[in-house]
């Protein structure tokens, strides 16, 4: 009776103690696969100045097996496309797994960079020209208003410059077209006598020989 008792209790623990051990097991092959699956969450994002600046944050391929943690201990968890919405700077976001036998696992880190609005570009002299440098939509300049528009009347009596002097080349090559042009009848007339005396003199010289 006593041993059947033992034996009872035994099989107790070994049913207890395999699943434990079952989940515990965590081998290389499986953490490779969930690396793998991390490797191909993508995080992408939009943005819309309608209200001020936002961006909304995109996360794709975040399958059930993983789930991530920005640098606010936000949680996302995987298994369909996610949004959330940030502002401007870098942002970490650390992939774990999500996975019975790995639960917890650290795999990767990604980071993503929502850059910053530059606030001269939405000045209406930056719609006129797009193409000054402090008119770029992104970025951040440590420049003064003041500083801005002088430097913005240098860059439009230089764009004024360049079309009253163009280069020297160019030049040349108007001048000449302009003269072709403004003459054109009076240098077929030339050319016609020129090969007129050309033809007079080959004549002349073969008469003599």
């Amino acid at each position: 009776m006593i041993k059947k008792i033992k034996y009872v209790i035994f099989m107790f623990i070994c049913m207890c103690v395999t699943p434990l051990i079952t989940h515990a097991e965590c081998d290389y092959q499986r953490l490779a696969e969930l690396s793998r699956l991390a490797s191909n969450v993508q995080f992408s994002y939009t943005y819309d100045l309608s209200q001020g600046l936002t961006f909304t944050l995109y996360v794709t391929n975040l399958t059930s097996d993983l789930y991530t943690k920005d640098a606010f201990e936000n949680v996302i968890y995987g298994g369909s496309e996610k949004q959330f919405s940030y502002s401007s700077g870098n942002y970490n976001f650390t992939i774990y797994s999500n996975d019975s036998a790995c639960a917890g696992e650290e795999l990767l880190t990604k980071s993503i960079n929502l850059p910053t609005l530059n606030v001269y570009s939405l000045y209406d002299e930056c719609n006129q020209y797009p193409r000054f440098k402090y008119c770029q939509q992104w970025g951040e300049f440590s420049i003064s208003e003041e500083d801005f528009y002088a430097e913005l009347n240098n860059y439009k009596r230089n764009l004024e410059t360049t079309k009253i002097e163009p280069n020297g080349d160019s030049s040349n090559l108007s001048i000449i077209s302009d003269v072709l042009k403004n003459n054109f009848y009076m240098f077929v007339i030339f050319g016609i006598a020129i090969l007129f005396l050309v033809v007079y003199r080959l004549i002349k010289n073969r008469k003599k020989s």
